[in-house]
């Protein structure tokens, strides 16, 4: 069972018949900036993390934070928070970004704070937001571009259905070193409703 916990006005235009039982996704508030900004400051968070790359103080996250919404109204992209306890408790955020209505594509990303790793929830929020995807808005791919030391993420990916396509060579240059970038896809013909 799964659910989506948005703001009001994202509610008008999606129905909310997803659901898990630990974990939930929500627009982001300007209350979760504090949040958003101290774990960007993390190094094991930000060293693979397109999103949160530094410096991200907390203007930053609130300016983050407002453009997230305003991509989710004009329906372009999609930048939920990850929450526990009803959606109370953020423990991290993903996304449905660089989307082509035309092509029915999208790419996806996330994060999670350092103290909720290894617990499960990446896989949930991903199945969450995969059903979203392929279900209400009707994509027929979502990709996610992984660097190559990102290691628990391609081993996430590859637990969750996503193919390896290709490799970009030193395509990312992040905290000074160069990344191979691996993408990962899956269409919507091999995802299964979990």
């Amino acid at each position: 069972m799964l659910i989506f916990i948005l703001s009001q006005a994202t509610k008008k235009n999606m129905n909310d018949n997803l659901k898990n039982e630990s974990v939930e996704l929500r627009a982001l508030k300007l209350s979760d900036a504090e949040f958003i900004a101290k774990n960007a400051k993390d190094k094991d968070i930000a060293k693979y993390t397109f999103v949160i790359a530094p410096p991200f103080g907390l203007e930053t996250a609130k300016k983050f934070i407002r453009k997230a919404n305003k991509e989710i109204k004009d329906k372009t992209a999609y930048e939920f928070g990850i929450g526990l306890d009803g959606g109370k408790e953020l423990v991290g955020t993903i996304n449905l970004f660089n989307m082509s209505r035309k092509n029915k594509n999208a790419e996806i990303g996330f994060w999670l704070a350092k103290e909720y790793w290894n617990k499960g929830l990446s896989d949930q929020a991903l199945k969450l937001m995969l059903n979203f995807g392929f279900n209400k808005l009707k994509l027929e791919r979502i990709q996610w571009r992984v660097l190559d030391k990102n290691i628990p993420a391609q081993k996430l990916l590859e637990r969750t259905g996503f193919k390896l396509e290709g490799k970009l060579r030193q395509k990312t240059f992040l905290n000074n070193q160069w990344f191979d970038d691996f993408i990962y896809g899956l269409l919507a013909s091999e995802h299964i409703i979990k």
